[in-house]
């Protein structure tokens, strides 16, 4: 985990970015199999220094799910937040979602890859129910929770399909682009999924 040349990382950064290692390793391995050492190699610390940190294995994965079910709910009133008080249809709220889960899944590499797995067949059965957290204020940006009329299953399906789709080129953008560049192509790509003509609205 290297920090910016020059600026040493505040602790609040430094366990963001544990929590983060440790929510892709869970995502990857399940949490019987993800162990503190596997933690600590590959957040670059000691496991002691993990165990100061957070001192159990389970508060250190209750701690890295409960981060991305914060991360999930924060950018969900944000959004929302945006839409108040305008005229904003349906186009623009998915403009406002997709942008912000695409700049939470190019900064949190175990943020996306936790909610990639959230809908796979192939889980640990135990993070199913602490996952919901997570993936509820995901689809809820999208109008797929708590709506008065009944959604659509072409809608439920391309919503589905933008968000799988940007979760994997989140995840393997990086052999072939920097993020500037994915951004935009990322944002199109699940902009087409959702059903939209034309240019993602910037």
């Amino acid at each position: 985990m290297a920090a910016a040349r020059g600026i040493r990382p505040s602790k609040e950064q430094i366990d963001a970015e544990i929590l983060d290692v440790t929510a892709g390793l869970i995502a990857r391995r399940g949490i019987k199999d993800t162990a503190v050492q596997a933690v600590a190699d590959a957040a670059g610390y000691s496991k002691t220094g993990i165990l100061n940190r957070f001192p159990s294995k389970e508060l250190l994965v209750e701690a890295a799910i409960a981060q991305c079910g914060a991360l999930a709910r924060d950018i969900y009133a944000r959004v929302v937040a945006q839409q108040a008080g305008s005229e904003a249809d349906d186009a623009a709220r998915d403009a406002l979602a997709l942008a912000a889960l695409t700049d939470l899944a190019m900064s949190r590499r175990g943020w996306i890859e936790l909610a990639l797995s959230s809908v796979s067949t192939n889980r640990d059965d135990e993070l199913i129910a602490r996952l919901a957290p997570m993936g509820v204020p995901v689809f809820a940006m999208f109008g797929l929770v708590d709506t008065v009329a009944p959604v659509s299953l072409e809608r439920r399906a391309r919503v589905t399909g933008a968000i799988g789709a940007l979760a994997i080129l989140a995840l393997t953008y990086e052999n072939d682009a920097t993020p500037e560049r994915a951004r935009p192509l990322i944002l199109a790509t699940c902009w087409n999924a959702l059903g939209h003509a034309g240019a993602f609205p910037e």
